[in-house]
């Protein structure tokens, strides 16, 4: 028979309790005493007591009160500035190179647009009723403006509502072909840049335009190498025709 009270568990003495048990059933039972049946129900009443005066002793404690000097006091402020400073920084670097690649990604998508719009464009700039006037806007004011407009069809109006600009358009797109040709003409891979620059040409700017898959028989090569070719040069055109800023040129 059980007599540690150590060993005995006041809950489930309590719980037989509650259930109407004797003290001699309970005790019997649980292999224990009498007497260590109602010392286990003591314990069990005064534990709640015990829990709440030792909150509340932990309550009445003082608070501890830490001193620093000015010099401790600098050290943290300027620790804390420094990282402070630090994740600014880091965020701002974040945003920017954020921003950064969203701009390449307007560009290269505007000179896909103004490529597949060309031959419109300068029949338009040819033909146009309305007489050409002195602007002092030039062709990076028109195509930074395009920066800002979200909808094709509006950027294309934009350039047309005005024959001037696009005649500055049409010459700016000529223009920098021209300077993508000298390019390739003196590449140290100039038969490869030359194709690129071919490919290109052939796809956009020729009278008589081609499909990729015609392309592909003109210079002998596979439909894959013709959208290779497109993607290289068109890449290297808008950092021509935009200004190399803002654009990874391979």
């Amino acid at each position: 028979m059980k007599t540690d009270n150590k060993n005995i568990d006041a809950g489930k003495v309590a719980a037989l309790r509650s259930a109407g048990w004797r003290t001699e059933r309970i005790a019997a039972e649980m292999g224990i005493t009498p007497e260590a049946v109602e010392e286990a129900l003591r314990a069990h009443a005064e534990k709640p007591v015990r829990e709440q005066k030792r909150k509340a002793e932990e309550e009445a404690k003082p608070e501890k009160i830490v001193c620093l000097s000015a010099t401790e006091l600098r050290e943290i402020y300027e620790k804390a500035a420094a990282i402070g400073a630090r994740e600014a920084l880091k965020t701002f670097e974040q945003e920017r190179k954020k921003e950064y690649s969203h701009r390449a990604d307007k560009r290269l998508r505007n000179t896909k647009l103004l490529l597949r719009n060309y031959h419109m464009l300068k029949e338009h700039a040819e033909n146009s009723v309305f007489g050409r006037t002195q602007m002092k806007e030039s062709a990076l004011d028109i195509l930074e403006s395009m920066m800002s407009i979200y909808n094709d069809e509006v950027i294309i109006q934009s350039i047309k509502n005005s024959a001037t600009r696009t005649a500055i358009i049409v010459s700016h797109i000529e223009t920098m072909f021209g300077l993508y040709y000298s390019y390739c003409d003196r590449s140290t891979n100039r038969e490869i840049d030359l194709r690129r620059y071919n490919v290109v040409w052939d796809m956009y700017m020729a009278e008589d335009t081609l499909s990729a898959k015609e392309i592909a028989e003109k210079q002998n090569i596979s439909k894959d190498s013709v959208y290779s070719d497109l993607r290289v040069g068109i890449e290297r055109l808008t950092a021509l025709i935009f200004g190399v800023d803002g654009l990874n040129v391979r």
